[in-house]
């Protein structure tokens, strides 16, 4: 299902961005529904997207046995999809039903390469995300 602006323009995530980055960033979305028990990224797998948080309760498993949830309309799943040589550090699993957006990490990587100004933007506050989650990440691979 597409994304329209409406579905991101409040996502802590693209704050203060305008109205035409936030259209270029929800045409390289889409909108999915996730079942109780769906797992959306493998920790050890190749990144290929980054899920952005519409509703329901995810838990992502970390190395040696650490782990956090996420509830919040605008949290983030794979943020190691941010660089294309990684892959996912956790394994999340939906808690419940609930909606996701997902954004594939190569269009994420040509959005940061075509447009460096909105992609430092991006990058900014994914940097940020990440090192507030470091203490519950182990490492790659």
């Amino acid at each position: 299902m597409s994304v329209d602006v409406n579905m991101i323009d409040s996502l802590n995530l693209f704050e203060h961005l305008s109205h035409a980055e936030l259209e270029e960033i929800a045409s390289l979305m889409c909108r999915i529904s996730v079942t109780e028990g769906e797992v959306i990224t493998h920790q050890g797998d190749q990144t290929h997207s980054i899920f952005i948080l519409l509703s329901g309760n995810f838990m992502v498993f970390f190395k040696e046995g650490r782990s956090y949830t996420l509830h919040d309309k605008g949290d983030i799943v794979g943020l190691s999809a941010s660089d294309l040589s990684f892959c996912y550090t956790g394994t999340a699993v939906a808690l419940t039903d609930g909606v996701v957006l997902s954004m594939p990490c190569q269009e994420l990587s040509r959005l940061i390469e075509s447009n460096p100004v909105l992609g430092g933007k991006i990058m900014k506050k994914i940097n940020q995300i990440i090192s507030a989650r470091q203490p519950f990440v182990t490492g790659g691979c």
